[in-house]
């Protein structure tokens, strides 16, 4: 068979062979900017990217907002496209990793007006340093060797009691904390960040028990929207938000 009818075939059946998967959905928690809702319905940069990705491969699955952990075990379990998950070395052999989203940077949140927290020492001696439980980020913190630790049930906490100054600094992901700020009303002149203590890759991946020729096209997909401009385009909202910082 020659190459233009081999990349004839791949072509018709590539679409069919996504299409006959049962169940094939996008699943992710909110995790502003990454994963949103505007009026009630889900949105954000990476969710669009994960849909565009899913378009390729001749897939347009349902897309369901799930608390993390359920998020996670629906990956686990199969038939999901997840949308943003940070990349980690206990993740590595764990899912299909399809494309990265965006680089993101560990940080403390302070408020304008206070020391910025660049060290660990500094860290030592905050009176409390608030970070989201279940957050990728608190076995970090835990690794410093730190007391003073208020684990939140979502970022929104963690700003709102920084703002009153109930907790001197939040850990968390630059992005992240400024979209939570943003989405709070909060001004951006309300806080300030530190030094970088890491940076962690958010990246759309897959169930792993998804058909090999499946992963293929998806990851053909993310590669096509990076080489054509449409990755730079979706990415826009958060590129401008990190110009912000």
């Amino acid at each position: 068979m020659g190459l233009r009818a081999t990349l004839l075939v791949l072509s018709l059946l590539c679409p069919v062979m996504a299409a006959a998967q049962p169940g094939l959905e996008i699943v992710g928690p909110i995790r502003p900017p990454y994963v949103s809702e505007i009026d009630g319905k889900p949105a954000g940069p990476a969710l669009e990217l994960a849909r565009r990705i899913a378009a390729h491969a001749g897939l347009t699955p349902n897309i369901r907002i799930l608390p993390f952990q359920r998020a996670v075990l629906q990956l686990d379990l199969g038939g999901t496209l997840y949308p943003a998950l940070l990349r980690t070395p206990q993740r590595e052999a764990r899912y299909a990793w399809i494309g990265m989203v965006h680089a993101d940077r560990a940080v403390f949140f302070t408020r304008t007006g206070m020391a910025a927290i660049d060290t660990q020492e500094q860290a030592r001696q905050a009176a409390q340093i608030g970070v989201l439980r279940g957050s990728e980020l608190l076995p970090m913190l835990q690794s410093y060797g730190l007391d003073n630790i208020h684990i939140a049930s979502s970022e929104a906490e963690n700003a709102r009691l920084l703002q009153a100054g109930r907790i001197t600094a939040w850990f968390a992901l630059n992005a992240v904390g400024l979209a939570t700020a943003q989405e709070l009303g909060m001004a951006g002149t309300e806080f300030r960040t530190g030094a970088s203590f890491a940076q962690l890759s958010f990246w759309v991946v897959a169930s792993p028990g998804l058909p090999p020729a499946l992963i293929d096209a998806l990851r053909d997909g993310y590669a096509r929207l990076r080489q054509n401009g449409d990755y730079d385009r979706i990415m826009l909202p958060l590129t401008l938000l990190e110009n912000r910082s």
